[in-house]
């Protein structure tokens, strides 16, 4: 079965390269539209593989050659690439210009309105402002006339699971989890069985939690998400310390920090480091806590040269 990867960039590509059906004129497409959706997909590649710097280069060449014909869709495309790309590398104000710019180019009726609307929501998710970032998520749910509709409610339910809404949170997600599921949108799907998973462990119930927790793990694995996979391992290891098994836990937790190691990911590393010491120290281990500790420095200190 093709399951789709529920890409987090925004990629669109001419609607039809050929211009109508067989014997209709064909119409040529212009070469500079040709050439920035080249350096679009050269920027989600880009973005994929952790290079930001690159994705951003390659995304305000798309939007200088969409510029250069007035190609309004286009533009907007490469903005909203280009604010999802400086949000995940910290880069709040630019991102918040990218988005703005590309509201401003925004036609009525737009069917680029909810992917513009919920890199808004991300953006002031990322701010902290969840009032406001909820607002933004369900105006793109509202406007959402494709296959996204999954992806959408996915964000509005962890919204409502930060602001304490866990009953809300769980009848979006598993909403969500049925569109995405119907929609082949696997790595949403694992999304909302995180959501499901965190909703159960927060209303304690373990077992359930744990089974979702495994599931979006297989799914993030079927997909190589090393970064997904760090999460549902850390899950689980939530669950298995809630549940009381420490050593368990703490398996868990390694297996994270190796995954996220060995992913170039420190911060998550260190986090998952940092767990490990806590719970070393529940079971009364000083020099495993002490090891870990250590190892949590050194991450950070990695993670600080780079």
């Amino acid at each position: 079965m093709n399951r789709g990867a529920g890409a987090g960039v925004l990629l669109l590509v001419a609607a039809s390269l050929l211009g109508g059906c067989a014997g209709a004129r064909v119409q040529p497409v212009p070469r500079a539209r040709l050439q920035a959706m080249e350096h679009n997909r050269r920027g989600i590649e880009a973005q994929s593989r952790g290079d930001q710097e690159k994705a951003l280069a390659e995304f305000a060449k798309a939007l200088r050659l969409q510029s250069s014909i007035d190609n309004t869709d286009g533009m907007i495309v490469a903005l909203v690439n280009s604010a999802r790309t400086q949000r995940l590398k910290g880069d709040l104000q630019g991102a918040r210009d990218s988005v703005e710019r590309a509201a401003s180019l925004l036609p009525e009726g737009s069917g680029l309105a909810s992917e513009l609307h919920y890199e808004k929501a991300k953006l002031l998710l990322a701010a902290g402002d969840l009032s406001a970032a909820r607002e933004w998520a369900v105006k793109a749910e509202a406007a959402e006339k494709g296959d996204q509709m999954g992806r959408r409610r996915n964000l509005v339910a962890a919204l409502l699971l930060r602001q304490g809404a866990s009953a809300e949170a769980k009848e979006q997600a598993e909403q969500a989890l049925e569109l995405n599921r119907k929609a082949k949108l696997t790595a949403e799907e694992a999304n909302s069985l995180r959501i499901l998973a965190e909703i159960h462990l927060t209303q304690g119930s373990g077992d359930r939690a744990g089974e979702n927790y495994r599931q979006a793990l297989a799914l993030d694995k079927e997909l190589g998400l090393g970064s997904k996979i760090a999460t549902d391992l850390c899950g689980l290891g939530a669950v298995a310390a809630k549940g009381g098994d420490t050593a368990g836990a703490a398996a868990w937790y390694r297996r994270a920090l190796e995954v996220s190691r060995n992913g170039g990911d420190n911060a998550s590393a260190a986090a998952a480091a940092e767990r490990l010491a806590q719970l070393y120290r529940l079971q009364g281990d000083a020099p495993r806590a002490q090891q870990a500790e250590e190892e949590r420095k050194k991450l950070l200190g990695a993670g600080a040269a780079k």
